[in-house]
């Protein structure tokens, strides 16, 4: 804090304020109206009110003998001057006052030079977590830190949503909870691409990864509409047996499941080269959902149809299998 400005102290006498009658609210109310002012009224003129403030005037207050000199009112209707109450000294205080929900707070700015916002703010912590902070003290993090924690909350809350939606909107699809449970338990395997590609480029898991991660739930969620529809299709109208129906299923979205997982993965590399200013914010997230939408074309045609074939072959193949 900048503690540089001159400013005039009154410490009060709590005995001797008792003996002469004036509690302590009373004569800091009185001082307060006395030199800060109050305001009784306003004056209406026209289309303007003016406040009309009571105060001593400021001509009148110049040294640190005006204010001893001021009369302080007691319970008893008695008048007692400041000097006599308490002491005033010169001292220095805060250049301002920062407040926020009540309570003061100091600002300390910096800025993350060579590293993300969560790589700094991690460092930050841990260097914190060190100091003994005395009681009555607390250290919260705003600026870049804050929206971020805040987006990763929202975000978050969006996924959850999100992902309660596509299953309730899958299973009335396909009348069953067994095939939406596949389509999105074969999230953690497309995951696995979008952490590998961003260990791999050195990106941290901020904020923007799970706008990337809803990215691939969305390309997840098609191919397994696409694949299983189809597949059901062939079995209810063409009496194929699971593994044929699955196969042709899957040999026929191919090129549908491919052109669309493509077409997003080129739209998301201007993102993830970061060609334009603030484009470092949007990087991670692009990145996550590329190796995301990578692993989701493989785990869409090889894993989505075993499982599939797993899950819901209930008749002598499985036997014979066995």
């Amino acid at each position: 804090m900048d503690l540089s400005k001159p400013e005039l102290q009154v410490a009060l006498d709590r005995v001797r304020a008792a003996e002469m009658g004036v509690s302590v609210s009373e004569a800091a109310d009185s001082l307060r109206t006395l030199v800060a002012g109050s305001v009784p009224t306003s004056l209406r003129e026209k289309d303007n009110d003016y406040d009309i403030r009571v105060m001593v005037s400021e001509s009148n207050i110049r040294h640190r003998s005006d204010l001893e000199n001021l009369l302080i009112a007691g319970q008893e209707g008695n008048f007692v001057r400041l000097g006599d109450l308490a002491t005033v000294r010169p001292a220095t205080g805060p250049v301002e006052i920062v407040r926020e929900d009540q309570v003061k707070m100091i600002i300390v700015r910096g800025d993350a030079a060579g590293v993300s916002v969560g790589e700094a703010l991690a460092e930050l912590q841990a260097s914190m977590a060190q100091v003994g902070i005395p009681p009555g003290y607390q250290i919260t993090y705003g600026g870049q830190a804050q929206m971020m924690a805040d987006m990763t909350r929202d975000v978050v809350l969006i996924l959850i949503f999100a992902l309660f939606f596509s299953f309730i909107v899958l299973a009335v699809q396909f009348n069953s909870l067994k095939l939406p449970a596949l389509i999105l338990g074969i999230m953690p395997f497309c995951l696995t691409g979008s952490v590998g590609l961003l260990l791999a480029t050195g990106q941290p898991l901020g904020a923007t990864v799970i706008i990337g991660i809803l990215v691939v739930l969305a390309a997840a969620v098609n191919a397994g509409v696409l694949l299983f529809t189809y597949a059901r299709g062939l079995q209810n109208t063409g009496n194929l047996p699971v593994r044929e129906a699955i196969l042709t299923a899957a040999e026929m979205r191919l090129r549908p499941i491919v052109m669309v997982s493509t077409s997003t993965l080129f739209g998301l590399i201007p993102l993830a080269l970061a060609l334009e200013a603030g484009g470092d914010m949007l990087q991670p997230m692009a990145i996550a959902a590329i190796g995301g939408l990578l692993m989701e074309i493989v785990v869409a045609l090889f894993l989505m149809p075993c499982l599939y074939f797993v899950f819901t072959n209930k008749n002598a193949e499985v036997k014979t299998t066995f």
